[in-house]
């Protein structure tokens, strides 16, 4: 269990909740929960799990603090990401680029310049439930602030179903169960 506080029925705050494997976590995250909305705090070590995009519940609005990284996302309705040499954080540019069915969108931190901070399109993103992605995160690491509305949907990974071809979502603890965590000692 996941450490918390719970203040009545409607609020919750919960503490530098380690996210991945213990002795290797890949986001440290800091959550206020207040009548179904989220607040959260991201420390983010390593990127999200690259094998296949994953949704969330419910509309999202990503403010990057600090440092920055890649939003990567389908350019296609029913792509995955490209399993083959992975385009990871140390051979791209800082900018945003379109190659095989991924746009890597890259967003930075707001106080990472005050350009950024007069400017902040630079350092917001949002994202509807539906929208599918995964964050390709540099060796430094980034810090954001997340808003996230009340539960719509369940999230998940969108994998391929290997006996029709079609993409379908798998909740989490079957997806892991199956795939493994990813992000040990030596992925970034």
């Amino acid at each position: 269990m996941k450490p918390y506080n719970q203040f009545g029925k409607f609020i919750q705050f919960r503490w530098k909740e380690k996210l991945g494997l213990p002795d290797s976590p890949y986001l440290y995250r800091w959550t206020l929960i207040f009548f179904g909305y989220t607040i959260r705090l991201h420390h983010w070590i390593k990127s999200d799990d690259c094998r296949y995009f994953h949704d969330h519940p419910s509309w999202l609005i990503s403010i990057v603090l600090k440092g920055y990284y890649w939003n990567v996302k389908p350019t296609k309705i029913n792509s995955t990401p490209y399993i083959g040499n992975k385009l990871m954080s140390e051979d791209l540019p800082r900018n945003t680029l379109e190659t095989r069915d991924e746009k890597y969108c890259y967003v930075e931190g707001m106080f990472n310049s005050k350009r950024n901070f007069f400017h902040l399109n630079n350092s917001i993103w949002f994202s509807k439930s539906t929208d599918r992605h995964w964050l390709c995160i540099p060796k430094y690491g980034a810090w954001t602030l997340l808003i996230e509305g009340r539960p719509q949907i369940k999230w998940g990974f969108w994998v391929i179903n290997e006996k029709t071809g079609e993409l379908v979502k798998w909740r989490p603890l079957r997806y892991f169960h199956k795939f493994g965590i990813i992000q040990t000692k030596d992925y970034q």
